[in-house]
């Protein structure tokens, strides 16, 4: 088992994916080379985790620049967020951080797919794999985002837990830019809780929205059976398709 030592204690310890490990392109798609390093037969790895907040927005945007300017421009809370991510990205001081309470604390939410178990795809079998994010720009004929793992092809689905009262994503669990998703009547704790409005935006305005996603480690200390976390890497914040 990893652990780091300080003074007496011994902290198990999961390895994070490097930032330099992705490579985004544009906002519809990112690519994620897992290292091998979270090995369970030696450390206390057991799956990663993704976490995503959606984001409204009246501003088309389509690079994966990460910077305030651009980021304040498709919504400023999608910058604060960002900024308080920031720290932790890369960092070998904020080691088993809670990425529940940091992630939770913004409102995030944790990615599911339609059908499999998340956490059984993305458990130990995908170490030194590559993880293939698309997001096309439309969902005529069928076309959704998706996560790639060799030939298995997964549907990705909106979280419907990570909350008391979060049950009915609208209008389904899709990542599609649809009107039911970010009109303001739903984004309330029973409906679209993982999705942040846009101050100021009007029902004239053209409506776009945005999933931010950062992807971490986790692993079960042996001794309190907690979850513990590596620190996060930021796969793209993707533009959600336009519905078909």
């Amino acid at each position: 088992m990893l652990s780091f030592s300080c003074g007496l204690d011994d902290y198990p310890v999961v390895y994070p994916i490097p930032q330099s490990n992705i490579t985004q392109t544009l906002n519809q798609s990112a690519v994620v080379r897992i290292p091998t390093d979270n090995d369970p037969n030696t450390t206390v790895f057991s799956h990663f985790v993704i976490f995503y907040r959606i984001y409204v927005s009246k501003q088309l945007v389509s690079s994966s620049t990460f910077d305030s300017p651009t980021l304040t421009a498709i919504n400023p809370v999608l910058n604060s967020d960002y900024n308080a991510f920031f720290p932790y990205i890369g960092s070998t001081t904020q080691v088993n951080t809670n990425m529940d309470s940091l992630f939770g604390g913004r409102k995030y939410k944790t990615l599911f797919l339609d059908g499999p178990d998340i956490d059984s795809v993305l458990s130990a079998a995908v170490l030194g794999t590559t993880l293939q994010f698309n997001f096309p720009d439309s969902a005529s004929g069928g076309q959704l985002p998706t996560m790639t793992i060799g030939s298995n092809v997964y549907t990705l689905w909106r979280s419907n837990r990570n909350g008391p009262s979060f049950t009915s994503p609208r209008p389904d669990r899709n990542f599609v830019n649809n009107a039911d998703l970010y009109n303001s009547q739903f984004i309330d704790p029973a409906f679209n809780a993982d999705v942040e409005n846009l101050s100021g935006i009007t029902d004239q305005d053209t409506h776009y929205t945005y999933a931010a996603m950062y992807i971490a480690a986790a692993g079960i200390d042996p001794t309190t059976y907690s979850f513990i976390y590596s620190t996060p890497a930021l796969i793209n914040i993707f533009r959600l398709p336009e519905p078909h």
